[in-house]
């Protein structure tokens, strides 16, 4: 790459909270930073939905893990009212048919030889292995294989012949089960808008190149728009990279490609549904399903008094293959039959006013849901995050695996590590106050 010159340190790609906090630590380290993102809207996969029942509903992630989050000074700091979620206490849990609570389903003795599951996870040595295979060796049968089956892929898009057990643990997703859980009462988008506030955002502008190497980048939109700086921080979902929609000039090295193999960006989805009235149990505030369409159902305003009565239906894997596979229509249709299995005597397809589906498998600037490892994958997310393609960086939630991957957490320190590499890479040399980026033509090398 030769013959350019750029007036911006850096391109942002992405305005989730991976790209609005790496652009956010640039500009508190005196760099010029410019954000290109191809939605209409600031977020990604954080998407509060703000015109379905008169509250914000969330179509994306959901929640805050745990009391120890590196995003909650953010949200102190923004001033946002959150609502408390517990992950055991008041939970549901059906292996097949009626869903019962948690605590008493655990009392049958069919149930008993996976309380140690956990333990046997943990001393797993290698060869990575898929959850299936160690599942057969532990010699799962009945209730047993389908709570062990939960256990392993519940918090994953992906099934049990394609989950590598080390992963799991390497990824910190069985924390996922552990402490307690926070909804933003104003919508998680709140927590983007804050980051993102005075930064130089350009919406509406999809990447189809990005030429790089150790002089800087240019990035070229689908309308021909270019844009050149320094160095850049590319955040696009895995489902992207993989898909070939964006072009790299050069070739991404066989190190990045290899990590996005060992990855998936497994299919996710949600069906908003609102009814008349609430027709499962006050106290619930998670009903999880070990059989059956839907992966999980949770009342959205667990805890809160005066709202409207909203599920979402939360499908992952295989099962969000399936409903994706339906019609809107279809899917709502089969998620109200599964709830009247879990909740009998009650009439929900009676009780619905409105509903609607957000895919993210379906969405042309996500292409999945979030990522899992693949048998064998440990070591992919740092490859992913690896400082070796000249002043282009990598950051989004697939390059973390602490303390949680694949979380808004995750992404968010992500976008930390990467500004640093940015500033690392440029040294003592910095463009102070300038505001935009260079449109130039670029000659790759």
């Amino acid at each position: 790459m030769s013959n350019w010159a750029a007036v911006t340190d850096a391109i942002v790609i992405g305005a989730g909270i991976a790209g609005v906090t790496a652009a956010r630590e640039l500009q508190r380290a005196g760099r010029s930073a410019v954000v290109v993102e191809a939605r209409d809207r600031i977020g990604g996969r954080v998407y509060s939905v703000r015109d379905f029942c008169g509250d914000p509903v969330e179509g994306g992630a959901e929640f805050v893990h745990g009391v120890r989050a590196s995003t909650w000074p953010e949200v102190r700091a923004a001033g946002l009212a959150v609502r408390p979620c517990p992950s055991v206490r008041d939970t549901m849990l059906s292996l097949g048919g009626r869903a019962r609570w948690l605590p008493r389903t655990l009392l049958h003795p069919g149930l008993w030889p996976t309380f140690t599951i956990l333990r046997a996870v943990a001393k797993l040595g290698p060869p990575d292995v898929p959850a299936r295979e160690f599942i057969d060796r532990r010699g799962y049968t009945g209730r047993a294989r389908v709570l062990a089956e939960m256990v392993l892929t519940a918090h994953l898009p992906g099934s049990i012949d394609e989950v590598g057990v080390q992963g799991l643990v390497a990824d910190g997703v069985l924390t996922l089960e552990q402490g307690l859980n926070h909804r933003v009462v104003e919508g998680y988008d709140a927590v983007v808008a804050f980051i993102a506030g005075g930064l130089d955002i350009r919406l509406g502008f999809p990447v189809q190149r990005i030429s790089w190497d150790n002089g800087g980048v240019i990035v070229r939109a689908a309308d021909g728009r270019e844009l050149s700086a320094r160095a850049a921080v590319c955040t696009l979902p895995v489902g992207v990279l993989k898909s070939r929609a964006v072009q790299f000039v050069p070739e991404l090295p066989q190190t990045k490609q290899s990590a996005l193999t060992q990855m998936e960006m497994g299919p996710v989805g949600k069906l908003l549904l609102h009814f008349r009235e609430a027709f499962w149990p006050r106290w619930l505030a998670l009903l999880a399903c070990g059989t059956g369409p839907v992966t999980l159902y949770w009342p959205v305003f667990y805890g809160a008094e005066h709202k409207p009565p909203v599920l979402i239906a939360y499908y992952t894997g295989p099962r969000a293959g399936r409903l994706a596979a339906a019609s809107e229509d279809e899917a709502v249709a089969t998620a109200l039959a599964d709830l009247s299995l879990h909740f009998p005597g009650t009439n929900p397809r009676q009780q619905l006013l409105a509903h609607r589906r957000i895919d993210w498998t379906t969405d042309p600037f996500s292409r999945g849901g979030y990522t899992f490892l693949r048998p064998g994958g440990i070591g992919a997310r740092e490859r992913l995050a690896a400082a070796d393609t000249g002043r282009l960086f990598f950051a989004g939630s697939a390059t973390e695996s602490r303390p949680i991957a694949a979380t808004v957490e995750a992404a968010y320190c992500s976008g930390k590590r990467a500004a640093q590499d940015v500033c690392a890479a440029l040294g003592g040399s910095t463009t102070r106050n300038a505001t935009s980026a260079t449109a130039v033509s670029p000659t790759p090398s």
